[in-house]
């Protein structure tokens, strides 16, 4: 058969477009050794998810406050003296989260923070403050990996991060539904890691299991807290890890269906269910003290509308210090907890709250208790806050408005005047104070 060239070029065209259709008719070429090799390698590594993304936000607790009987101790008259009342706003939080998961069960979370910007030391709210050109810093940062495949049973979160003990310390401040979260936590905390941020660098196994009313969510960290020693930000030449842990039963709605190491106060008449938590938590021997122990109990109710919420912890650190009359070997114990109880109220599309919340903190009165107290960096005396107001929940806790008005009291035993024996009688950068009484307004936003 005669072919003019044309028709020749165009049938060579249609056999290359027809050839990898019979490829599957006669097989695929094989693979060159070299070629097995660098596919096998390529095998071996977790490829990252098509999807993933940073996640960015941003959270601010702007806070306007009117200070009322803020007092300042002058050591020249040995007397309390007042200051003006004043009014102040400042970001009492201020938040810049990046979070992330970029494999298959393995996700991150960092979180930088500029707290504190524009605030007065002698307002009555509590925390320092933050120099006219704010700083700037790591508030945590860790890693979480889920251990259980397909399941919440089993989850290992390791970095900076607060250890599972007490819900008031491990609930954010934009989670709380009083003005400002329990003093509470601020004791805890230091008797924990010995820092009021409450952070440590630590691993934690935790996780979620849930039956159809009844569920558990546990809790056990191992951490070292660095405490202020001869050597600086060491706990010094004695050394023991922290050990804590945390157990909540649920009975009724689940508080977590998935597991986090963040909680949550309000569930805006969703859940009808209690979560009762025990917490404990051990040091062993360091320069600071021989054994230190905290335990405690504490519960969540939510029934629709109605929110309730409270917890007690003891703190004991043993030791032993010297006396006129030898050495003297010691147990010294505190305690602290509160009680705060709110109530949703829908008005229109949004909601509107009321609380109220009472916070105690009982350490020794006696000069040999405070002694002791002293002798292990712990507080003593006493301490009370009142908390009364109104939440308005324009969009959950992503935005919420707040009015406020707080009340404290205490005592500092033998110790007398100008003594800084616990929260109520210090303020970091002013030294010994008495600590007034706040109306306060609040705009807590979560972009």
């Amino acid at each position: 058969m005669y072919f003019t060239m044309t028709k020749q070029i165009r049938l060579a065209t249609l056999l290359v477009c027809l050839l990898p259709l019979t490829a599957p008719l006669f097989g695929q070429a094989q693979p060159s050794k070299e070629e097995e090799k660098e596919m096998k390698l390529n095998n071996l590594w977790l490829k990252k998810k098509d999807n993933f993304a940073f996640d960015i936000r941003m959270m601010v607790q702007l806070w306007s406050v009117y200070t009322m009987d803020q007092e300042v101790f002058n050591a020249e008259t040995g007397s309390y003296e007042g200051v003006d009342n004043r009014f102040n706003t400042n970001l009492r939080r201020a938040r810049l989260i990046v979070r992330g998961n970029p494999y298959p069960r393995l996700k991150y979370s960092l979180v930088m923070f500029y707290d504190l910007a524009g605030r007065d030391l002698l307002s009555a709210s509590v925390g320092g403050s933050n120099p006219a050109q704010p700083n700037f810093g790591v508030w945590d940062g860790f890693f979480q990996y889920q251990l259980s495949k397909g399941s919440e049973a089993a989850w290992l979160t390791g970095g900076w991060f607060r250890p599972q003990f007490q819900r008031e310390s491990i609930t954010s401040g934009w989670s709380v539904n009083s003005f400002e979260k329990s003093m509470s936590q601020n004791y805890v905390r230091r008797h924990l890691v010995g820092t009021g941020p409450g952070r440590a660098a630590g691993l934690n196994l935790g996780g979620v299991l849930q039956g159809e009313s009844i569920g558990l969510n546990y809790n056990l960290g191992v951490f070292n807290p660095l405490y202020t020693g001869e050597f600086g930000q060491t706990v010094g030449r004695e050394f023991a890890p922290l050990f804590s842990a945390r157990t909540v039963f649920y009975l009724g709605d689940p508080e977590l269906t998935k597991y986090k190491i963040g909680y949550e106060t309000n569930y805006y008449n969703k859940r009808k269910g209690v979560s009762l938590d025990f917490n404990a938590s051990y040091q062993g021997q360091t320069d600071l003290f021989d054994e230190s122990v905290a335990i405690g109990p504490g519960m969540l109710l939510n029934w629709g509308p109605l929110n309730l919420d409270g917890e007690w912890m003891w703190m004991t650190r043993s030791s032993s210090r010297a006396t006129a009359t030898g050495t003297r070997e010691f147990d010294y114990t505190s305690n602290t907890g509160h009680v705060r109880i709110g109530y949703n109220i829908i008005v229109d599309k949004y909601i509107v709250e009321p609380v109220f919340m009472a916070m105690q903190f009982n350490g020794g009165e006696t000069a040999v208790e405070q002694a002791d107290a002293a002798a292990v960096n712990a507080f003593s005396g006493s301490e009370r806050t009142y908390d009364a107001g109104f939440n308005w929940y324009i969009d959950r806790r992503n935005l919420k408005l707040m009015l406020h008005y707080t009340w404290r009291t205490g005592d500092a035993g033998d110790a007398g005047d100008g003594a800084r024996v616990n929260q109520f009688f210090s303020q970091g950068g002013l030294g010994a104070i008495r600590r007034g009484n706040w109306l306060g307004v609040g705009l807590h936003a979560i972009f």
